[in-house]
């Protein structure tokens, strides 16, 4: 270690890694932490099979709920699987939220009103993210008041912020009024400064 380094106290990477690779507290919380991860994900994954299972009996070849929210590939065989299973509830919040982020495409617009009705009245946080998620992906002109109720909601937090792109997308004119309208908003700003730039 150079002169330099000794008087500032700074050190490499390098060297705070071995530091660390040292430091049996450091390796035992390290080893805990990652324990408790692995032992989540083994809950989410077995929470999720018959899931997985229902959609991989309408052809759907995945692993996980989070394959179809990751995939460009169209799957409208899986769409009434999802809706049910979301519906249904009672799973933990991350498999319900893949359930809602899994019905975020177009052509998921045909249920419309059951999402709006599980968004006014989520059971879970995860539920309420995805779904929302779900609502704005599909949402078209047909939607926008809906959209613009949603803005009003207060109880349902920072999830409204989605809805504010579809209602950009789909408002024509109003949208762009509504939208600029928030940009001092403390919960939309951010986002709506940023829409409007882009």
């Amino acid at each position: 270690m150079t002169d330099r380094k000794r008087r500032s106290g700074a050190v490499s990477a390098t060297e705070f890694m071995a530091q660390l690779a040292k430091d049996k507290e450091y390796q035992r919380k390290r080893a805990a932490f990652d324990a408790g991860v692995q032992e989540r994900a083994g809950v989410l994954r077995t929470a999720e099979q018959p899931i997985v299972a229902a959609l991989r009996s309408v052809g759907a070849e995945i692993d996980s709920v989070w394959d179809l929210a990751n995939t460009s590939e169209p799957y409208p065989a899986a769409l009434p699987v999802l809706m049910e299973y979301l519906e249904r509830g009672g799973y933990p919040d991350r498999v319900m939220e893949s359930l809602g982020r899994a019905l975020a495409v177009k052509p998921a617009v045909g249920y419309w009103g059951r999402l709006k009705a599980l968004y006014l009245a989520p059971r879970n946080p995860g539920e309420e993210d995805g779904v929302a998620v779900a609502l704005a992906a599909c949402a078209t002109e047909a939607q926008l008041n809906d959209l613009i109720v949603f803005l009003s909601l207060s109880e349902r937090g920072e999830s409204r912020i989605y809805f504010l792109r579809p209602i950009l997308n789909v408002g024509g004119q109003r949208g762009h009024e509504i939208v600029d309208s928030l940009r001092s908003d403390p919960v939309f700003g951010k986002e709506a400064r940023s829409l409007l730039s882009s």
